[in-house]
């Protein structure tokens, strides 16, 4: 199976991403580049087949990639790119941002399909080079996808949408009917593939793994547990910077429900010195990451025959360059058990293998945890501040039923005082922001329209029950203005 897999060139967007998880979701194999690779790397790997989604960009491709024989699936601006590349002619566009009726045309792609609505960001109008024909037409007369059956090139100005079963099939044409891959990708097959070549690779060694808690390092502990068993230390940092109860709610969890032993490292006063007056996002960062290396360091000089470091890295992250590298700073040799997988497939194989449903739900925190939704300098009194109005925030959205349609929904302590009353006397305290957003991915943010009722519940509740907090903000800025978290 090494070669059995589809190559997935990204033109820039979440486009590519997104089409290779639905990829995966229909069992195929496939993995993430972008455009820029070169045609050796590409013969190197030998894929079965090539889709190219994103833009647009200006990101330069060799269009001799489009003869290599191999079959070539083109999505949205990346179709009109291949379309130019071999010698159509780009008109313009005749439809943006509306739905039409669709035909599909006989051809391999599209088997199994009928006539339906579809979106369209735009449908450009193309005269093709010779040895194109269209393969699909809307009601309007237009060609929303070409190909060249000779060559093995095929071109749609549209992506599969979210939950869109025709989109879905077309990816599963492309893979399995027009490039004979196989549909083998599964998490059982992942689990068991990734569990003997764990086996193989760390033999009698032991193996050293931060837990944060989170679903990523959930889930890699459990898989590493599989397959190494108590071979394992798992070693959970108490920061200070976790949320209200988290420290004792990770603890039970992994000992009662997943029968993995922590260590807990009490670091909370070493963390703080380290942040002490410091107020740049970035500076926080680097501080805390380099605490957390020194405090794994150390856990790992306490047993000499460790020689492995396990991180919970996932696709997503490799893909964007979120990932940092503690496992260079000092004498073990890193490993990442899960690093193939998109998140959702990361929740897949937690299920098989019998991670609680409860713990696989949790909505994602930072790294860095509190210390960046804690605006300014980081203090043990800001600290107990965010924590209680963030756990009453949380208590909630879970009490109203709203956190399983929540993606993420936390507090965030400004570094503002305003004016105000306490007690029948003025008094100076911080204002806190209230942020719920719903995200299918990083690129599709939407703000969450709490009920007011809930909204005031909250703002009564922490000003009244949080001394040191007299002001309440909602949060309703998107993207792209605003990212997710404020620092």
């Amino acid at each position: 199976m090494e070669n059995d897999f589809i190559l997935v060139l990204d033109f820039g967007g979440p486009q590519a991403q997104s089409m290779a998880r639905k990829l995966r979701g229909q069992n195929y194999y496939c993995e993430v580049h972008p455009c820029s690779i070169g045609l050796d790397t590409i013969r190197r790997k030998s894929p079965k087949g090539l889709l190219l989604a994103g833009g647009p960009s200006d990101r330069p491709f060799d269009a001799e990639i489009l003869r290599l024989g191999i079959p070539v699936l083109a999505m949205g601006f990346s179709a009109r790119s291949m379309a130019k590349a071999m010698g159509a002619v780009c008109e313009g566009a005749l439809l943006t941002d509306r739905a039409s009726q669709i035909t599909f045309l006989p051809c391999p792609l599209f088997e199994g399909l009928g006539e339906s609505d579809r979106y369209f960001d735009r449908i450009d109008a193309l005269k093709l080079p010779e040895g194109f024909e269209p393969i699909a037409t809307t009601v309007e007369g237009l060609m929303p996808a070409f190909a060249s059956f000779q060559a093995q090139l095929y071109g749609l100005q549209f992506y599969a949408e979210s939950n869109d079963p025709d989109g879905a099939r077309i990816l599963a044409n492309f893979a399995g009917t027009i490039c004979g891959c196989s549909a083998y990708w599964s998490p059982e097959f992942y689990i068991d593939r990734e569990t003997r070549y764990l086996r193989d690779r760390i033999g009698d060694s032991r193996a050293l793994m931060a837990i944060s808690g989170g679903v990523d390092s959930t889930v890699c502990a459990m898989l590493m547990r599989r397959a190494i068993g108590d071979q394992l230390r798992c070693v959970f940092v108490d920061t200070g910077l976790l949320r209200k109860g988290e420290v004792e709610t990770v603890s039970h969890a992994f000992r009662d429900h997943l029968g993995l032993e922590l260590t807990v490292v009490d670091a909370r006063d070493r963390v703080l010195r380290a942040l002490s007056g410091v107020t740049d996002p970035q500076e926080k960062r680097r501080r805390i990451q380099d605490e957390y290396v020194c405090i794994m360091q150390e856990e790992a000089e306490a047993y000499p025959d460790t020689r492995y470091l396990v991180e919970g890295t996932i696709y997503s992250d490799l893909l964007s360059g979120e990932t940092g590298d503690p496992g260079a700073q000092f004498s073990l040799t890193r490993i990442e058990p899960i690093r193939m997988l998109f998140k959702d497939e990361v929740r897949f194989v937690g299920e098989t293998l019998g991670v609680p449903r409860e713990l696989l739900s949790q909505q994602p925190f930072p790294g860095p945890g509190l210390a960046i939704r804690c605006i300014g300098e980081v203090t043990a009194e800001k600290l107990f501040l965010l924590r209680e109005a963030d756990a009453i925030f949380r208590a909630e959205i879970v009490e109203a039923g709203l956190d399983r349609r929540l993606t993420q929904f936390f507090a965030i302590l400004t570094d503002v005082q305003t004016a105000g009353m306490r007690n029948g006397y003025p008094c100076a305290e911080y204002a806190c922001a209230l942020r719920a957003v719903s995200a299918t991915d990083a690129a599709n943010v939407t703000i969450a329209k709490l009920p007011y009722d809930l909204i005031e519940r909250v703002v009564q509740r922490i000003t009244s029950q949080v001394p040191g907090i007299n002001r309440v903000l909602y949060d309703v800025t998107g993207k792209p203005s605003a990212l997710t978290e404020w620092e």
